[in-house]
């Protein structure tokens, strides 16, 4: 911002600058002609007044070099009889008895050094005016860097009233976002806690089945929901350990563990590539969670025969988890990247929570066409203990539906 207002003070100081050194050379040049147009008016009337008692040759030659304009050789007599005295040739500008006196007139030089002087004036007085001019801000510039510290507090500003203004619409901005999110919490906690009594009944109801494959799916199912279900409940509540990390390619190997299996009852085909260990710094539930989303997306959104591909890489500071698919693709990107919003009758909370455990690591989320024809989520995390600088921006490339 400060650099802001002084470009603009050097803009608006150098232009009066211009104007006012313009005038001054103007002024100083029309002051040099207007002189020496009065000398040579001064040197005429001396040697009209001459002529006008006697037309002498001599006498006339005489006082024609005794003034400026003649020794200069712009000043000139035509007598009567014709005699030219004198070495100028031009404009007449008197005629006394029957003789013509003219005159060149001067050459006026641009007066430089003058406009030096002025200039070398205007110089330090834009630099005093751009240091004046920044003191009238400096109650706004104050409140603008109260405004950038005052992230998760209330802000107290004192200066103008409109910033202040603005602060007051940042506090009830913040307040209504507190009490959203808070009520949003307690709607998970609620929905989450309700779950349960349905959960334990289908355990029960599992448990009841008897032994075999299917059996074990579905109980194995049902155990994973209600990890699911305790771990959202354990999420809302405050936690101190800020510092987990874990191993993305174990994370990605467990959870497709399960998904694996999935794919082979509906006869996808499932290509599961996760390289070397590698560290975010996310916990391994959120980062289970990510997965199970981005691939509940896959098997719910695309025909039960497409394929679809888990890859995990690690390069120069970033780890990117890569989910794609074989089937149509994503409808509208726009709203499939923004939260609570889906074209597929889903609850639009799935790619929101990719992107949030992507950005909470410095990373990004990417929506494209995939090499299976499908969609591709592309998942960017920043790796654990690298000191990269976080991706800019944070945005993410919208699937074009283009190859």
């Amino acid at each position: 911002m400060r650099a802001v207002i002084t470009r603009a003070l050097l803009l608006a100081t150098g232009l009066v600058a211009l104007v006012f050194v313009a005038t001054a050379g103007f002024l100083t040049y029309a002051h040099a002609a207007a002189t020496a147009a009065e000398a040579d008016r001064r040197d005429t009337a001396v040697v009209t007044g001459v002529l006008a008692v006697s037309a002498d040759p001599d006498a006339v030659r005489g006082t024609i070099a005794r003034t400026a304009a003649g020794a200069e050789g712009r000043l000139s007599v035509v007598l009567p009889d014709g005699t030219r005295l004198g070495a100028g040739r031009g404009t007449q500008v008197a005629s006394v008895e029957g003789a013509v006196v003219s005159v060149v007139p001067a050459a006026v030089s641009f007066p430089f050094l003058p406009l030096l002087l002025v200039l070398g004036a205007a110089v330090p007085a834009v630099g005093a005016a751009v240091w004046l001019g920044h003191r009238p801000f400096t109650p706004v510039l104050a409140a603008l860097r109260d405004l950038t510290t005052s992230v998760g507090r209330r802000v107290r500003l004192r200066g103008p009233r409109e910033l202040e203004v603005l602060a007051e619409s940042i506090d009830a901005a913040s307040s209504r976002t507190a009490q959203l999110r808070a009520k949003e919490r307690e709607m998970i906690a609620d929905v989450s806690h309700r779950l349960r009594t349905p959960l334990a009944a289908l355990r029960l109801d599992a448990d009841a089945i008897g032994p075999g494959q299917v059996a074990d799916r579905i109980r194995s199912a049902v155990s994973t929901l209600g990890h699911d279900v305790d771990r959202i409940i354990q999420s809302l509540q405050p936690s101190d350990d800020e510092a987990a990390t874990c191993d993305v390619a174990a994370v990605v190997e467990a959870r497709m563990a399960f998904w694996s299996a999935h794919a082979a009852d509906q006869g996808r085909l499932c290509e599961i590539d996760v390289g070397e260990p590698c560290w975010v710094p996310l916990a391994p539930d959120a980062l289970g969670a990510v997965v199970d989303t981005l691939l509940e997306n896959v098997f719910r959104h695309t025909p039960p025969a497409a394929p679809v591909g888990v890859s995990v890489v690690r390069h120069a500071g970033w780890v990117t988890l890569v989910v794609e698919d074989g089937g149509t693709g994503v409808a509208d990107p726009s709203s499939a990247l923004h939260r609570g919003s889906s074209g597929g009758g889903s609850t639009g909370l799935g790619l929101d929570i990719a992107r949030a455990a992507a950005e909470a690591t410095g990373g990004t989320i990417h929506l494209e066409r995939g090499r299976l024809g499908g969609a591709r989520v592309r998942l960017r995390f920043g790796e654990a203990d690298s000191h990269h600088e976080p991706a800019s921006p944070r945005a993410w490339r919208l699937w074009q539906g283009h190859p």
